[in-house]
């Protein structure tokens, strides 16, 4: 799978529909009461903070999504069927949040509807050409994406002759990345059972709402002598209070924001990897914390850094019910890899491999839970524009079904909007190491994120050639 905007995708021509939850549904979601259900960590400071940008005048990136081909010429019968099914499946998606204009805290409640009553209107929006194609699904996709009042989510189909193309968006309260993987399989698979072709029957799984207010519940034993929070504290102490991100210069001046750009680097091919995983269990190591220590070189010998910091992902699917469930279930660990001037690779590789192992103690607190109680130490508002940078790594080897991503031109696709920073993805698969980054628009980001990629791979690349 690679990562791509919307309008950057070759596509097919062909008519083109739109599937969204119908008037009968949403005129139901506008009746629906509070549940009584709160927003996750992570949905709750993703709308504050799409909020924040609003009042600023701006935007994030606040939507993700996908595509992928079927065969032959598209059932749009059969794809409303499938999309039906898939709907009622995930309770995420049976709501929308609202503000509660009564809460100083700008808290916000939750409502929903039964799946039973979630059904799917198709519209017809003409047949395309080209760039039209992806300019007619990029719009309606941009307006259906608000998840505040209603669905914030919409699926499309592009009716070819030989094939098809499914797309399908969704704010970021109704999924994470892993999300995107899992929903190209389901839907992918749901809509061969409803055309007749081979198909692999769904597992059961938890309902993401229900996940969160379990998750919130049990964040309240995690208080200040839990030792998550130390790790945390010393992590912003030996951060001497400096703002996470991209290590090199981006041509940004403070509290300006520049408009996205996704960019791709190359940095190792896959027999490259097979050969460095296997020098990096001979160090003591592992593959990933050699691709972190090249980094860590990387914001040395270009920018001068004694040391790299960012914020890892993990998932947080840690049972086969929430294995296919659709969320953003995901925390994050500080990581800060101390880097000196005569630090070799696997030196500081072996470092980084321990940092992982101590950051473990971090996995089951969420990240915001850590905020909330020792917020002063870090400066943090739940309400303000910023938030720091990720650096996430992806063995895509690992994701079942990953061998006919390429067959069905898999892609992740990603919202518009304005950053200071650089998001960083990692992605391992069978025949290359990949990074994919949004970048702002700026010469000096874009040269220098080529620059410090480029580097990296140059280190691990001569690293092979010894």
């Amino acid at each position: 799978m690679r990562m791509a905007r919307i309008e950057e995708l070759e596509t097919i021509d062909g008519e083109v529909f739109l599937l969204r939850p119908s008037e009968e549904s949403r005129a139901a979601l506008a009746e629906a009461p509070a549940n009584g259900q709160r927003p996750s960590y992570m949905q709750d400071q993703h709308v504050r903070l799409r909020r924040a940008m609003e009042r600023v005048g701006s935007a994030d990136a606040n939507w993700l999504g996908l595509c992928f081909d079927v065969p032959g010429a598209l059932d749009v019968d059969a794809l409303e069927r499938a999309v039906t099914s898939w709907l009622r499946r995930h309770e995420v998606m049976w709501g929308t949040f609202r503000d509660d204009p009564t809460d100083p805290d700008g808290e916000m409640t939750r409502h929903a509807i039964d799946p039973g009553q979630l059904t799917v209107s198709v519209t017809p929006l003409g047949a395309h050409s080209g760039d039209e194609v992806n300019q007619v699904i990029l719009k309606n996709f941009t307006d259906a994406v608000d998840p505040i009042d209603n669905f914030g989510y919409a699926i499309a189909g592009v009716r070819g002759t030989d094939r098809s193309t499914i797309f399908c968006g969704l704010d970021h309260c109704y999924g994470d990345g892993f999300s995107v993987l899992l929903a190209y399989m389901e839907l992918s698979q749901l809509y061969a059972a409803e055309t007749g072709r081979p198909y692999t029957e769904l597992p059961p799984t938890l309902g993401y709402m229900t996940y969160a207010q379990q998750e919130r519940a049990d964040a309240q034993q995690y208080d200040i002598e839990h030792p998550a929070m130390q790790f945390w504290a010393d992590y912003a102490m030996d951060g001497a209070g400096a703002m996470d991100g991209f290590p090199m210069d981006l041509g940004i001046a403070e509290g300006e924001r520049f408009w996205l750009v996704p960019m791709d680097y190359d940095i190792l091919t896959g027999e490259e990897c097979e050969r460095l995983e296997e020098i990096a269990k001979q160090e003591g190591a592992t593959f990933p914390s050699v691709i972190y220590a090249s980094f860590a070189m990387a914001a040395r010998d270009l920018a001068g850094k004694s040391a790299y910091r960012f914020l890892n992902p993990v998932a947080t699917r840690n049972t086969p019910e929430t294995l296919t469930t659709m969320g953003w279930m995901v925390n994050v660990l500080p990581i800060h890899i101390p880097v000196g001037p005569g630090d070799g690779l696997f030196e500081i590789a072996r470092g980084v491999r321990q940092k992982f192992r101590d950051a473990r103690v971090c996995e089951p607190v969420p990240a915001l839970r850590v905020m909330e109680v020792i917020r002063e130490v870090f400066g943090f508002s739940p309400d303000d524009t910023s938030r720091p940078a990720i650096v996430s790594y992806l063995d895509g080897r690992m994701i079942p079904g990953q061998e006919q991503w390429a067959a069905d031109r898999f892609y992740g696709t990603t919202g518009q909007g304005y950053d200071d920073n650089v998001n960083v993805w990692i992605n391992r698969t069978p025949t290359d190491l990949y990074v994919m980054c949004s970048v702002p628009q700026t010469p000096t980001a874009i040269e220098n994120v080529d620059r410090f990629f480029t580097h990296a791979s140059g280190i691990l690349r001569e690293t092979l050639n010894r």
